[in-house]
């Protein structure tokens, strides 16, 4: 009957389609209706039909979350990325309203002409408003901004009951939607203040650390100086040179220096060559066979020696550079993702505490290498503190581990995640849900003991749990 009832919901909109869905990270696929409303008319159609035949409804932005947090198995995925639509912009405060489907780009394209920002930009130009809210992203500025979530002053919510509410940083359901993973309702209007800033251009600095020690001294010498800053890490290197790599480290150009809308537009577009000159997905395609733990090794060996090469005089800055370009540089390297395919990629993201850091990153470094799940890219971001309930934060350092599943027996990858997730607790840390699909109940519950008072929250708002998915069913409901 579901499934049924499901078919009729799809031939009642036009942008509408019905087959298997991945996460960004593309290790597994589930079955289901998407449907992408272009109003608030629309979505309050879809809600209501939903209530009535009892099927579920997944909000997914432009689908940049690497898990199952995106997907909701034989029922609806209803997606946002067509509600994108700048409703306003004031250059002379730096206040921004816009629908839930507008990507960073587009924003960076309107604010920088005035020298104004976003704050904790992650690396991805084209994520969405609602799902940087969603997820409460971060970027390389956490450290001193904060999440995103601190600088949204409103949103408006479509509830379970078609009813749209105004929620503002008085309002306690405030707390809840920043990093709520999408499960009280449709965010449909986002009010953002902007910060104001000399020039929309940057001066870079990389510095050589030769351990991970080196590194998080160097960041937090560097957060007196700077406006960014992230480190790069070696995770194949050992013994007293373990973790070493580079800090890079950021601070706006003070000069009046002026960009167009052709520079930015340049900035903002995705190449389709790599370097330039070579095509994307073939030279993936082919790089597939050499993805593998030794030749990693090697290219990470290859990349610190010409790192230390390239910046063998400490502290000396770059030319100034497009904010976008420094801070999307990933972008520039299209289509990277090909290189993991068929079988996609696990990343995991902890956040582990300040007070013992150095230790703990060391720690966990070995714990990859014992493992043989060591990090192609593997970056160290600083963090604050913040009291959004289900927000991925804390006084500390995060470190991105990604390692492909090709070539490792599933009881390895099981191992591992159930080492690193026992690793993260044991040292009071947590592992951000945006890139997760791995996490049991019991560990989510240790790792975020809020989400208690968030399903007090979500029971009021959607007493019928119609807001749902995959990652909801495993670790909360």
């Amino acid at each position: 009957m579901k499934d049924r009832n499901i078919i009729e919901l799809g031939n009642l909109f036009k942008n509408s389609s019905y087959g298997f869905q991945m996460g960004y990270a593309e290790t597994h696929s589930s079955k289901s209706l998407v449907i992408k409303p272009s109003t608030i008319e629309e979505c309050k159609e879809i809600i209501d039909y939903c209530n009535k035949e009892n099927i579920k409804i997944c909000c997914r932005g432009r689908g940049f979350s690497y898990g199952d947090m995106i997907l909701n198995t034989d029922e609806l995925i209803l997606d946002t990325s067509s509600m994108s639509n700048i409703l306003s912009w004031r250059p002379d405060i730096g206040s921004i309203s816009v629908e839930p489907g507008v990507s960073f780009a587009s924003i960076f394209k309107l604010s920088l002409l005035d020298n104004w920002a976003l704050t904790s930009c992650p690396g991805g130009m084209d994520v969405s408003i609602g799902g940087a809210i969603s997820n409460n992203v971060h970027g390389k500025d956490a450290w001193k901004n904060g999440n995103f979530g601190h600088q949204v002053t409103s949103i408006d919510l479509l509830l379970s009951n078609s009813k749209i509410i105004v929620i503002d940083k008085g309002n306690p359901i405030f707390k809840a939607v920043i990093g709520g993973i999408g499960l009280l309702g449709v965010i449909v209007k986002v009010d953002i203040q902007l910060q104001k800033i000399p020039s929309p251009f940057v001066r870079v600095r990389t510095e050589i650390t030769k351990n991970i020690g080196e590194s998080l001294d160097l960041i937090e010498l560097r957060k007196k100086d700077s406006d960014f800053s992230v480190a790069w890490v070696d995770a194949f290197s050992k013994g007293d040179a373990v973790g070493r790599g580079y800090v890079s480290s950021a601070s706006w150009v003070e000069e009046n220096l002026k960009t167009s809308i052709e520079e930015l537009e340049k900035s903002l577009t995705k190449p389709k060559f790599i370097f330039g000159f070579l095509p994307s997905k073939p030279v993936w395609y082919v790089g597939r066979v050499f993805f593998k733990p030794v030749v990693l090794k090697f290219l990470n060996k290859l990349h610190y020696f010409l790192a230390r090469k390239s910046f063998a005089k400490s502290g000396k800055y770059s030319k100034p550079v497009l904010f976008t370009d420094y801070n999307f540089m990933h972008n520039k390297i299209p289509d990277i993702r090909e290189v993991y395919r068929p079988y996609g990629f696990y990343e995991f993201e902890p956040l582990l505490p300040i007070e013992s850091s150095k230790q703990s990153l060391k720690d966990l470094l070995e714990l990859c290498q014992k493992h043989k799940s060591e990090s192609l890219l593997c970056g160290v971001k600083s963090h604050i503190s913040d009291d959004f309930l289900l927000s991925f934060e804390g006084n500390g350092y995060s470190i991105g581990i990604d390692i492909q599943v090709a070539g490792r027996p599933q009881e390895k990858i099981n191992d591992f995640v159930n080492a690193l997730s026992d690793f993260t607790i044991l040292n009071k840390g947590k592992i951000y849900l945006a890139k997760d699909e791995n996490l049991s109940k019991i560990t989510f519950q240790k790792m975020y003991p809020s989400y208690v008072d968030f399903l007090k929250i979500k029971r009021n708002l959607d007493p019928q749990s119609l807001f749902y998915s995959d990652m909801y069913l495993r670790l909360i409901a």
